[in-house]
């Protein structure tokens, strides 16, 4: 069951536009696979009679949470949020605790399936590029105004960004599958990991082919010369350096001044929460009130403040949602306030862990998924989405023994 679930959680984007399409009045279908996945974490704690010292980390942050809700009087709809939340580590706590053998063989399955998955993206790549228009339409979504004069590929996930948060994370796994735990590269592997990219530069999105060409820029690569080294690193850095800034120039100008803009939204909405958390510290505004799918059906933060459907969402032009959700990491921190602290200590702890069988390729991978994560959050609810537990997974997987009271040093000998 265990190798089963990565392979649910990659196909939820798109039972996601299926519900949609067919009009169904509600989507529980992450929240039905964290309840297997739930049920297996409490088999597997009963069965080893305890549980790893990280887990008191993750309960004593929805801890915190609860106990706000109670102080800010927000129950009982504030601990539904608090039980959304909870799943990214519910998935996280389970991988994590399987023995390092179980790992591996996880691991290794996962590699498979993503292979599998990366073909089938490639097919529907074949007939997208020349029929993206109709595909788009087919799928019912909407075009936006980057790529090649609108072209840009979304395949079953629906949506460019996805089909990225994908990709990402199959050149993550590929990495660690070969360089971490040795299995050996062969020509078609090398294809593999091409297709890879390339599918990655032409779904346009930019925060995902910035993150990987910067994995592969700091990869720690074995050389055979310190001179052979540098000279390597220094023309790999200039070329990923005039790549992206082409990339970016040339198919995201417009975007590029949107962004740059103050009145882009992402910033408006960054400004307004952190407006909202100065009035509210130390303890937040509590779970479930601003930027969470629950604030939605708790509004009185959104009138208070004077927040508008620009950023909930014009229900009148048929908005399910608007971009309330893309500067997660910020109106996280405002329903939450100290308790990002406890947030940024778990990350820390994953950071600073070693992994199992520890190697230098392992530590750098599993810590650049760490800052990955942190990193995407910034722009996406990354502990709500089926993205989000197949990274939580990969850190359970990666990750050894955690001390919560021991810090390592990483000052070169």
């Amino acid at each position: 069951m265990k190798q089963i679930i990565p392979a649910l959680l990659i196909f939820q984007p798109f039972v996601n536009k299926l519900t949609i399409l067919l009009n169904f009045p509600f989507d529980v279908y992450n929240e039905m696979i964290t309840l297997v996945v739930f049920l297996m974490y409490l088999l597997q704690v009963s069965r080893r009679g305890t549980i790893r010292s990280i887990a008191l980390v993750a309960l004593t942050l929805l801890a915190y949470m609860c106990f706000v809700v109670v102080l800010k009087n927000l129950y009982p709809l504030s601990f539904l949020q608090v039980g959304l939340y909870g799943q990214w580590f519910v998935y996280f706590l389970y991988y994590h605790g399987l023995d390092a053998e179980e790992k591996r063989e996880t691991l290794v399955r996962i590699k498979s399936l993503l292979d599998i998955v990366l073909g089938l993206i490639l097919l529907i790549t074949l007939f997208e590029i020349p029929f993206y228009k109709e595909f788009r339409d087919w799928l019912g979504l909407k075009t936006f105004g980057r790529g090649i004069n609108g072209f840009y590929l979304v395949s079953f996930f629906g949506s460019g960004a996805s089909l990225a948060n994908f990709i990402s994370f199959y050149v993550i796994i590929w990495f660690y599958f070969h360089y971490g735990i040795g299995f050996k590269i062969g020509k078609k592997d090398r294809i593999k990991l091409m297709v890879a990219f390339l599918i990655l530069v032409l779904s346009f999105s930019r925060k995902e082919v910035l993150f990987m060409f910067l994995f592969l820029l700091f990869f720690p690569f074995a050389y055979r010369s310190t001179i052979n080294k540098w000279a390597k690193k220094t023309i790999t850095l200039i070329g990923v350096v005039s790549g992206l800034l082409i990339y970016y120039i040339v198919f995201f100008s417009k975007a590029n001044t949107v962004a740059l803009d103050d009145k882009y939204i992402r910033w408006r909405i960054v400004r307004k929460a952190v407006e909202i958390l100065g009035d509210n510290m130390p303890w937040g505004t509590g779970v479930g009130t601003f930027g969470s799918k629950v604030s939605l059906m708790n509004t009185a933060i959104y009138e208070k403040y004077n927040i508008g459907p620009e950023m909930l969402g014009y229900k009148s032009l048929g908005q399910t949602r608007g971009p309330i959700y893309d500067a997660f990491l910020f109106t996280f921190t405002t329903e939450i306030g100290l308790g990002i602290l406890i947030f940024l200590f778990f990350f820390f702890k994953l950071f600073d862990s070693k992994t199992e069988s520890t190697n230098r390729y392992k530590e750098y991978i599993k810590n650049f998924m760490v800052i990955y994560i942190i990193g995407l959050s910034v722009f996406q609810p990354i502990l709500l989405s089926s993205f989000g537990y197949l990274c939580a997974i990969f850190l359970g997987l990666s990750t050894g023994s955690i001390s919560l009271l021991k810090f390592r040093t990483y000052a070169k000998n």
